[in-house]
């Protein structure tokens, strides 16, 4: 069973490693777990020695070797090459440029440089176990997909270095130097001799007290994201309409002083007015609700009833239910027109009550004036 990282045992390995890298290992740790890093403590013990030596915790710069070295220095690297500083200034000069032409030569024509170009310089140490050579970097690439041929400076990726150590160590097989308790055997296979092997030791034991305090899981794999529920697309048209309101208001705002939480108060507001408004006409005009599957205009609303006409898992509100009865009502309703009963056509008239209607038409102002309320009340009295 793995043993599980923690970002706190992480960061008391490596203290000064940047965030991205701590963070990195503890999401990823399925890339360990596949080589078969934290299968034992013994082997992450090994593991985070080595690569706290070779690439100081994560804090050298971009991760990558740097080429610049004095004469004095490279002597001490490769003591078996230069007896001095003043052997490598009599072989190389100090002229600028004098390190690269150095690195040609001294990583030229092995681990899979070629003669004669430039791969020494180019093919140097990058990420957390420096990966070194042209041979190297196909390795490297062979096991992530990294193009890291191509593209060497991909090798000091930050998020992927999970991934790159964890190559490496496949590639050099070293869990059977771990499992053997074979500290010195893991060096030789690591970097080719025993360069810093003190310093290995020591930082070795300073993590073993981080590492036996982890504990061991069943299994470790990252979170799966949750699915996302589907989105119609009047809400999305809301949710862009709003955030740009909302952005303009509070920039406006801004300027003009206004607290945070007004603005807030006037966001939720107005998109909550926004968003009844544009429902409620969206019913009315298409006769539907814009979630719904059909949503045609030509869709004839069911008459009104004592049931809702929505779903039923869809309940409507009582001012919505009844922004929908009144129009239903003004669209089922005759014109006024229509509802006037018509008179019957009047039978058909005596000639006496014929002679009365002519001579009435034909009378003066005066006869009606006779005919007055007032003249007819007063003739009561």
């Amino acid at each position: 069973m793995p043993i599980k990282l923690t970002k706190e045992a992480m960061r008391a390995i490596f203290p000064r490693a940047p965030q991205a890298v701590i963070d990195a290992f503890v999401a990823k740790q399925d890339a360990l777990t596949k080589a078969g890093v934290n299968a034992t403590r013994n082997r992450l013990a090994f593991f985070f020695a080595n690569i706290e030596h070779e690439c100081g915790g994560f804090t050298i710069p971009n991760l990558t070797e740097n080429i610049n070295y004095t004469p004095a220095r490279m002597a001490q690297v490769w003591p078996n090459r230069f007896k001095n500083a003043a052997a490598v200034v009599a072989k190389y000069g100090q002229a600028p440029g004098w390190q690269k032409h150095a690195f040609d030569d001294i990583y030229g024509a092995r681990m899979g440089n070629r003669p004669g170009t430039s791969d020494g310089s180019t093919f140097i140490g990058r990420g957390g176990p420096q990966w070194t050579g042209r041979d190297g970097y196909a390795a490297l690439q062979r096991l992530t997909g990294l193009p890291v041929v191509d593209v060497p400076s991909m090798a000091s990726q930050l998020d992927m270095q999970p991934e790159i150590c964890a190559a490496f160590w496949t590639w050099k097989g070293l869990n059977k130097f771990a499992d053997a308790n074979d500290f010195l055997g893991c060096v030789k296979a690591w970097n080719g001799g025993t360069n810093g092997l003190a310093d290995r030791q020591h930082l070795m034991a300073g993590n073993d007290p981080v590492i036996a305090k982890l504990e061991t899981v069943g299994t470790i794999s990252a979170a799966i994201p949750q699915e996302k529920a589907a989105v119609s697309k009047p809400a999305q048209a809301l949710t862009v309409m709003g955030a740009t309101a909302g952005a303009g208001g509070i920039a406006a705002a801004a300027q003009q002083g206004i607290s945070a939480l007004a603005i807030l108060g006037w966001i939720f507001g107005l998109s909550a007015a926004a968003g009844l408004a544009f429902l409620i006409g969206y019913r009315i005009i298409k006769g539907t609700w814009p979630w719904t599957s059909t949503g045609e205009a030509s869709q004839a609303l069911s008459p009104p009833s004592r049931q809702s006409s929505a779903p039923s898992s869809e309940p409507l509100s009582a001012a919505l239910l009844a922004l929908q009865s009144a129009a239903l009502q003004g669209q089922q309703s005759p014109p006024p027109s229509a509802s006037k009963t018509r008179r019957k056509p009047s039978a058909k008239l005596s000639p006496r009550t014929r002679m009365r209607r002519a001579s009435s038409r034909t009378s003066k102002p005066s006869a009606a004036k006779k005919s007055s309320p007032k003249r007819k009340l007063k003739s009561k009295s």
